[in-house]
């Protein structure tokens, strides 16, 4: 379970930032701030339950 979620912070946060690019000026206005936001939330909770699942193992 902490690979996934591990790989899951990951890809979110890549993406989060792959959502509010604005295609070097060329397309301004078209930023999704909607999928920022939404990325950013999974990109903390996976994060947390990464740590959360490596110190149970750790027991």
């Amino acid at each position: 379970m902490t690979t996934f979620f591990a790989t899951t912070t990951i890809l979110s946060a890549i993406m989060a930032v792959g959502s509010i690019e604005d295609c070097g000026g060329h397309c301004i206005g078209n930023d999704n701030w909607t999928m920022f936001f939404i990325m950013t939330g999974i990109m903390l909770v996976s994060a947390f339950l990464t740590l959360y699942f490596q110190s149970k193992e750790d027991l």
